[in-house]
């Protein structure tokens, strides 16, 4: 991460971001209704043993995201504008490994194994009431996924600073149905200021790295979800219920954008369903709190979905496990986690692919300790053991390192 000169205003060693307060300007355009993050997250991952290749990759990613407040702007009260950019550079393991929930989603977008750069969200939020807020926008489903159980400080985009594996970022059933970036809709409604329900209609095309001509072309899709609080023994705990429908069109074996289909399963084809549904349930549920930092907590976490097995290539996911913030005393902003999860196959799926490659169940475990260097720079450990979906395929180790820095 290397040693930065000194500034004037405190020691950049001591900031939360590596550029600081720009002088003072940062707050400034803050005050404004105005904040901005750029992240660079490295990755040096590779097979050890087993999956499809024993290799070693360095890669990376570049997240640009700008925040406005259009009630701080003095603009326009109840406005909020959501930007987020991508670059993805160099090569990951993600087909290396075998595994058909890739081992680094965040190196899957905005497009695999190629140099690119893409807006992924730009999202116009207005509130309505103090209860009620209206969306609409190009929409960064992961960066909204609702269950976030592993708090980084400052940044908490999914697998950028907690675990890497596809299956214990996001919860698999929904990857038929639910684009990575995709035109969605909607209304969230809120208690206290917290989001405890939203519906949003999403376009289901992919449009992760295209415009947005001819929305809901194909259909539509229909994600209704509920985020509702829970205390268990006086410590805090988040429970997310919810499903998703989409009505257009639908092969088994059709890419999606969270699962690593092999080529030749792609190729078979099948035949065409006109819909696709699934139903999830996560939670997070804090075991420990420090007494004066209620931000800072670990506890145990799940995530469980089942859906129609057909379109779906997923019948249903299991997973669980523990992480959040360390309690060593002077590792405040370090983050763990240990998780196991189970990727359950249709047997409409593994039936259409069987001509070409036998298939089974995946499950796998997954370990990180995310060490703060400094509070802008981030290095992280990890370790993935994994039986591939592939019957072929010996039981993929895959490790490696991740370096995550906050300008």
């Amino acid at each position: 991460c290397g040693t930065p000169a000194a500034s004037s205003e405190s020691s950049l060693l001591d900031n939360s971001r590596l550029t600081g307060d720009w002088g003072g300007s940062r707050s400034d355009w803050e005050d404004k209704g105005w904040e901005f993050n750029l992240f660079n997250t490295q990755f040096y991952q590779g097979v050890a043993s087993g999956g499809l290749e024993q290799e070693w990759a360095y890669g990376g990613k570049l997240d640009y995201l700008i925040d406005f407040d259009g009630t701080k702007s003095g603009l326009w009260e109840g406005l909020l504008v959501n930007f987020h950019a991508e670059t993805r550079y160099g090569e990951d393991v993600n087909v290396a490994g075998g595994l058909l929930t890739p081992s680094n989603i965040v190196m899957s977008f905005p497009s695999p194994d190629a140099h690119v750069s893409s807006i992924t969200g730009l999202k116009l939020t207005q509130a309505v009431s103090e209860n009620v807020v209206l969306f609409a926008g190009k929409i960064n489903t992961l960066q909204e996924y609702p269950l976030k159980y592993r708090p980084g400080p400052t940044t908490n985009l999914p697998g950028l600073g907690g675990f890497m594996n596809t299956s214990l970022v996001f919860n698999s059933i929904m990857g038929r149905t639910v684009p990575y970036s995709t035109f969605g809709v909607g209304a969230a409604f809120l208690a206290e200021g917290f989001p405890i329900a939203s519906v949003t209609a999403f376009d289901p095309r992919e449009r992760v790295t295209d415009g947005l001509d001819e929305l809901y072309k194909d259909g539509v899709t229909i994600v209704p979800n509920l985020l509702l609080p829970m205390q268990l023994l006086g410590r805090p705990g988040v429970l997310n219920l919810g499903g998703t429908y989409s009505a257009a069109d639908y092969r088994s074996v059709d890419p999606e954008a969270w699962l690593e289909l092999p080529p030749e399963v792609i190729a078979a084809g099948g035949p065409v369903e006109s819909e696709s549904w699934a139903l999830y349930a996560n939670f997070y549920q804090a075991l420990w709190v420090h007494p004066q930092d209620k931000g800072r907590t670990w506890g145990f976490f799940g995530q469980f979905g089942y859906s129609d097995g057909n379109p779906n290539p997923v019948r249903f996911v299991a997973n669980g496990g523990i992480g959040g913030r360390s309690m060593l005393a002077g590792r405040t902003l370090d983050t763990f986690g240990i998780g196991y999860f189970y990727l359950g196959l249709s047997d409409e799926f593994t039936t259409l692919a069987s001509p070409f490659i036998e298939l089974q169940d995946e499950p796998g475990i997954e370990i990180f300790y995310n060490f703060a260097v400094k509070p802008w720079c981030r290095l992280t450990y990890d370790l993935q053991v994994v039986n591939p979906s592939a019957t072929a395929l010996d039981t993929a180790i895959i490790t490696g390192l991740r370096l995550q820095t906050l300008f």
